[in-house]
């Protein structure tokens, strides 16, 4: 670890501040596909990429008004991983993505995912 000061265990730097607000990063970590964005200038989002209701991956999509926009049939999802259909019918084919705790330090997105 460089300079961080205590590094919560089970958390890891998952991409530059920069790329995530040029456009949504798709991060795998063991095993787990995580999408990054940024919410406002200061606050990234990490929730699983993938979504619900047709498997499309959420980093192939884009960020509208600090939610992201699945390139599939345009559900938008927020940093709380939960869902808004255009059309209001919620019929999701999985389990809603996962949010994950996330943070800057010295221009990175640092996500703690365990379990």
């Amino acid at each position: 670890m460089h300079s961080m000061k205590q590094a919560p265990p089970g958390s890891r730097a998952l991409c530059t501040v920069l790329a995530a607000r040029a456009a949504p990063q798709r991060v795998v970590w063991d095993g787990r596909a995580v999408v990054v964005w940024m919410v406002e200038c200061d606050q990234p989002a990490v929730i699983d990429d993938r979504c619900p209701h047709g498997n499309a991956r959420l980093s192939d999509g884009y960020v509208l008004y600090g939610r992201i926009v699945c390139p599939l049939h345009m559900w938008t999802f927020g940093a709380d991983g939960r869902a808004q259909a255009p059309s209001g019918r919620m019929e999701a084919a999985g389990p809603m993505p996962q949010s994950y705790e996330s943070w800057i330090s010295e221009g990175e997105v640092w996500a703690r995912v365990d379990g």
